[in-house]
């Protein structure tokens, strides 16, 4: 859904595409950024090579500004090379951005990139992990993910991976999957355990009596 204000200022969505286009070439960050998100709403071809046209932009900010929007635009789905390249920078601020774009526009783009990026910089990573969700269910990818859930720390890692790995894995991996979400320090893991358990018939009464209420309740739940 659309957003009507950034930074408490409307994004002028009224304007035409040519006054757009001079707003975006104002000296002004905030001009460019309210030019770039009206923009990215114009399904029109001559919208979207507008914002195409920054994608090589000396200021770094405007060229992250486009990766956050550019991608509303059907045709930018050829600019995997562009996403690629915000995933392998060395700035987290492309890296987090390129992610969440792959993610929220379902972009094709290189998996051991994804992998990589993921392996890199688990510590920061949230709903960034969201964009694992388009690899292939392949042995290899399994044991990358596992992985990952091994070594991710928050909860909400945690979860998103649980989820990723219960999606495409099941019902090949559930024994696995269930040894490995049960024994987890996450009630969100925990959770999923509980769930593959009852779906597949393993022994879940370890988990009736678990630390966490949530989960103690969705054990005991006939």
């Amino acid at each position: 859904m659309r957003k009507e204000l950034l930074n408490g200022t409307p994004i002028p969505y009224h304007l035409n595409i040519d006054d757009l286009k001079t707003l975006m070439a104002s000296a002004e960050m905030k001009d460019f950024s309210l030019a770039c998100e009206a923009l990215s709403y114009h399904q029109d071809p001559q919208a979207y090579a507008i914002m195409k046209s920054c994608l090589d932009n000396k200021d770094k900010y405007r060229r992250l500004y486009i990766l956050k929007t550019i991608f509303r635009h059907a045709q930018a789905k050829e600019l995997a090379p562009f996403l690629e390249e915000a995933i392998a920078s060395d700035d987290f601020l492309f890296v987090s951005n390129g992610l969440l774009a792959a993610a929220d526009y379902h972009i094709t783009i290189s998996e051991s990139l994804l992998f990589s990026a993921a392996m890199r910089h688990l510590p920061k990573l949230d709903m960034e992990l969201c964009a694992l969700k388009s690899t292939d269910a392949t042995e290899s990818n399994y044991q990358k993910l596992t992985e990952l859930f091994e070594k991710s720390i928050t909860s909400s890692q945690k979860e998103i991976l649980s989820g990723i790995l219960t999606q495409k894995y099941l019902p090949t991996k559930a024994r696995d999957l269930f040894d490995i979400f049960s024994k987890d320090a996450s009630p969100k893991a925990r959770l999923y355990a509980v769930h593959i358990g009852k779906a597949y018939g393993f022994d879940i009464a370890p988990l009736a009596t678990d630390t966490d209420g949530h989960v103690r309740k969705a054990a005991q739940e006939k």
